[in-house]
């Protein structure tokens, strides 16, 4: 059975609705076939250790993967806050997706000005620093390239003992350390034949760690009963963001965003649509932002799409919907489906 992700917004556009944000929290709770949802980071937004904070307070099952930039604080200070997060949640419910940050304006905010390479080297220190801290029985000592610490010691770990790690990227940086030190892989939405090559490019970079990382897609779904119906859902999506161009309506990336991913993406955004219903008309329009690539037509035309992306060994999906590539209760139905058939 796959694990299901998601993305939502609930402290977006300066909302400050408590009343609204708990319903949205708890809409995720109530779900059946949400495992976790996906907490992003920028430097403009409500910290998301505040936020998510407040959302496991006022949930009891969903899980939260909190995405967080390696560089703004400490290594032992970000352990300690995720242990402990992790902790008082009742466990389980904590993984971490460790960014390193495509946008230089972004990372600049926060005093961060070593360039992308530096940031997934110093990443690989980051995460052994966390993952002795969550681990080692006593206390203990830390000397590397980018961090030293010494007498570490926590009295609230995680209860598994380990935080997960998640993370995304193209470059060879990325793909090296995510195969050395992620537990899951998430992947952008590519065609079937893309998926693989990079599901192939990881698995054989993770064999010189002896390790087999699992692997996430992310997906924009535009379902209908009919295919006629879900395309016209589709194309309503790419008018509203074609017809908002100048404005800040939706996130996207920038010319002067950095990602190999990026490219990537807006290379497959030259032919629209590839496969059955693998679907890339919004990707270019957003920049190459992430969780554009969409599936559109029937339930059970994307199921089978699905399917064969869990052949090439996906175990987990990001499913969003919509023009905002959000959660929407809409997609409960389909989600509970995907868990009985995948």
């Amino acid at each position: 059975m796959v694990n299901i992700f998601t993305v939502d917004d609930p402290f977006g556009s300066g909302k400050s609705d408590l009343a609204g944000i708990t319903a949205q929290a708890i809409k995720w709770d109530q779900s059946e076939a949400l495992d976790r949802v996906l907490i992003g980071y920028s430097s403009t937004w409500a910290h998301n250790f505040a936020t998510t904070s407040f959302l496991l307070a006022m949930t009891k099952k969903i899980g939260l993967i909190i995405a967080h930039r390696a560089g703004v604080m400490h290594p032992t200070a970000a352990a300690r806050f995720f242990g402990t997060l992790d902790s008082l949640s009742g466990g389980n419910r904590v993984a971490v997706n460790l960014v390193s940050g495509s946008s230089d304006k972004d990372i600049h905010r926060e005093g961060d000005y070593e360039d992308k390479s530096t940031r997934y080297e110093r990443a690989a220190e980051y995460v052994e620093v966390m993952k002795s801290a969550w681990s080692e029985a006593s206390s203990f000592d830390y000397s590397g390239t980018y961090y030293k610490a010494e007498n570490v010691r926590f009295i609230l770990r995680p209860q598994s003992g380990h935080v997960p790690i998640y993370m995304g990227g193209d470059s060879d940086k990325a793909v090296e350390f995510g195969s050395h030190h992620a537990d899951m892989y998430m992947l952008w939405g590519e065609p079937m034949s893309g998926t693989r090559e990079r599901i192939e490019r990881v698995n054989e970079c993770a064999r010189k760690y002896q390790r087999t990382p699992e692997f996430s897609l992310s997906l924009r779904l535009f379902l209908a009963e009919t295919d006629e119906a879900a395309w016209e859902k589709a194309r309503e999506a790419e008018r509203v963001i074609l017809n908002a161009q100048g404005t800040n309506r939706f996130l996207r990336s920038s010319s002067t965003d950095k990602s190999v991913g990026r490219e990537r993406q807006l290379a497959y955004a030259n032919q629209e649509l590839h496969d059955d219903c693998f679907w890339t008309g919004l990707v270019k329009l957003l920049g190459g932002f992430a969780n554009s690539a969409a599936l559109v037509g029937t339930p059970d035309r994307v199921m089978a799409s699905l399917k064969q992306y869990t052949q090439l060994g996906v175990t987990s999906f990001l499913i969003t919907t919509g023009v905002d590539g959000m959660y929407d209760v809409s997609l409960e139905p389909f989600l509970m489906r995907m868990k009985k058939e995948l």
